[in-house]
């Protein structure tokens, strides 16, 4: 091996240590690697060590956090997570099924991440309507979006790595669902082992932190007694409502109660709004309003409008379509304190209705408005979503639950649109994945499916950097003959196991790697070790990079192997032994089943 070689192989484990140790920041580690190559001389050129930056699995990465933040942003992800909600009923196993279908196909399309933080309180509310503690899901929850992210190129980083490499090494990369067809069966194997195995092993503990006391809007409504006193009001011809504003009715100030939304039909079906005080009322505008039936029906008889039943599931159409729920407190040194919600002007303050008033014991029955406000009094508000996070800094209300939590469905058909103007043209071969993946995240963000000033935040700028710096890397070590040394050692250690002892040591070091550092790192240093023990033992290219692959998704035996397993690791109470337990038998599960059909089709 060459000086440069040696020089490489040091950079690789210096960056192994400080990745596993966290010593330094993982993102400066990972930008001084192309430097460190340069100035030694491992990668001369100054435009194959900055390579990272332009390298099209980058941005198609990049594009890729985008398209799923739309996705959840959107609602489509709540869309799905409402439906298992639904048909979950209260036995474990069918809870833990449709919560593993649901997870594995939405993490093929968005990050992993994403798709936990959306289910993650859906999954508690579930394990509490069907009184299981919320260890006994959250697990399995977490798992199932890692084996998700094997059926898609864009299910994750690593996917995406290994074809661009197999792209520059011959000239096509892996097809978008080719994953699946050993992705398929290792998810089904990896969840009847979490429903026949796994689930035995599985703590029944009571967990803490912000998933399992998050307080969803449904239940909100229903602490606060809300889900009977959503009533619907037409605007008539004759209805003097019909060309009066919000705050000329009176609404909130004569009559004791609150707009949620208005639907208004138009040129290309209903539409909903939200409105203001200067919102005026047009023929026909169906009027959601909160509040005790006297008032109601007196709003109704003076103004000359009709009654109608809100319609089954009246509190989830209203919440589909952008409404919030938070619940806020007024703490001691409030400007509110002693002041009535007419006196602070407060719809006109914030732009959103207080629908209750909780005082003590229980929710005030009484006319709220006009009775002044104390240290402690809990309120029920809703609005559009931004209303709602701008009082995040607030100094007169404290907020007791967030609002992340809102959606507009609405947007859920432009979403899916723009998701498949990032998948069709690789698949009908019209357009590379970075090119179509970044069209569909700009149409996330002119479309409204994702606010562009949100749109960074989306972003795991760390990841990317990760894969940034790891690429010179992996050239260097692929130049300077370090890959053809590993490939060679891994396949004359495995002559007498031929292909299958190679394939399972490439598995075993992707998911080694993985846990050390990262799955883009694994993917960018063992692509082309991959491709070079394949040629030796007669298999495809594609059936090492896929065992590569497999291998970094690997991620199942201690909480920090992986971002899912730490996002559910306080909610559900689990100790590294939990993991370590349950994560074990996955782990020989996904490997038996990626190492064995790899084998038998990339022969």
């Amino acid at each position: 091996m060459s000086y440069h070689g040696w020089i490489s192989l040091v950079v690789l484990v210096v960056a192994a240590v400080l990745f596993l140790t966290r010593w330094i920041r993982l993102e400066l580690v990972a930008l001084s690697i192309p430097v460190l190559l340069f100035v030694t001389g491992a990668v001369p050129e100054p435009e194959d060590a900055l390579a990272g930056f332009g390298n099209q699995a980058v941005i198609a990465i990049a594009a890729v956090f985008v398209l799923g933040a739309g996705l959840q942003e959107s609602g489509v992800a709540a869309a799905l997570a409402r439906r298992v909600e639904r048909a979950a009923g209260k036995s474990e196993p069918r809870i833990l099924t449709l919560v593993c279908g649901a997870v594995i196909i939405l993490s093929a399309f968005m990050s992993n991440a994403a798709t936990v933080a959306v289910l993650l309180p859906v999954v508690v509310a579930l394990a509490r309507r069907a009184q299981l503690p919320p260890s006994r899901l959250l697990m399995p929850l977490g798992y199932a979006a890692i084996l998700g992210g094997n059926l898609t190129l864009i299910g994750s980083s690593s996917n995406l790595l290994v074809s661009d490499f197999l792209r520059r090494t011959t000239g096509s990369g892996l097809g978008m669902f080719e994953f699946a067809v050993i992705g398929a069966p290792i998810c089904i194997a990896g969840v009847l082992y979490l429903l026949l195995v796994g689930r035995r092993f599985l703590p029944d503990r009571d967990g803490r932190g912000p998933g399992a006391s998050h307080a969803h809007s449904e239940k909100l409504v229903a602490d606060y007694g809300l889900a009977q006193s959503i009533t619907r009001v037409r605007v008539g011809q004759a209805s003097a409502l019909r060309g009066s504003t919000l705050a000329e009715t009176g609404i909130g100030r004569d009559y004791a109660v609150s707009v949620l939304a208005v639907t208004r039909r138009g040129s290309f079906g209903e539409r909903w709004v939200h409105p203001g005080p200067n919102f005026r009322f047009e023929r026909g505008d169906d009027v959601y309003l909160e509040g005790p039936d006297t008032e109601v029906w007196r709003l109704a008889e003076e103004t000359h409008s009709r009654m109608g039943l809100p319609g089954e599931h009246a509190v989830e159409r209203v919440l589909d379509h952008g409404v919030g729920i938070v619940e806020a407190s007024v703490p001691p040194r409030s400007g509110f304190l002693g002041r009535t919600l007419q006196e602070v002007e407060f719809r006109s303050r914030y732009g959103l209705n207080v629908l209750s008033l909780w005082r003590n014991d229980g929710p005030v029955q009484q006319d709220f408005a006009r009775l002044p406000l104390a240290a402690g009094d809990a309120m029920l508000l809703a609005g559009p979503t931004d209303h709602l996070r701008r009082l995040r800094g607030s100094q007169d209300l404290v907020l007791l639950s967030e609002p992340d939590d809102v959606r507009d469905f609405s947007k859920a058909p432009l979403a899916l649109l723009c998701l498949g103007v990032a998948l069709l043209p690789p698949l009908l071969g019209l357009a590379p994945l970075a090119m179509s993946a970044l069209a569909g995240a700009l149409l996330m963000v002119l479309t409204g499916c994702l606010p562009a000033d949100q749109a960074g935040r989306f972003v795991e700028w760390r990841v990317l950097a990760l894969i940034i710096g790891t690429i010179p890397l992996g050239t260097a070590l692929e130049n300077h003959g370090v890959a053809d040394l590993v490939a060679d050692t891994m396949v004359g250690a495995s002559s007498w196991a031929g292909a299958p002892a190679v394939l399972a040591g490439l598995f075993l070091l992707a998911a080694l790697i993985s846990v050390t550092s990262s799955n883009a790192a694994a993917a960018v240093i063992l692509s082309p070790v991959a491709v070079r023990a394949a040629e030796p033992l007669g298999l495809t290219p594609s059936a090492a990079l896929l065992t590569v692959a497999y291998g970094c998704s690997c991620a199942f035996v201690v909480p920090f192997a992986h971002q899912c397993n730490l996002m559910v690791a306080k909610p559900g109470g689990y100790t590294t032994r939990d993991f370590v337990v349950v994560g074990s038998g996955l782990s020989v599960v996904v490997a038996v089943v990626a190492v064995t059909m790899s084998t038998l089709l990339g022969s």
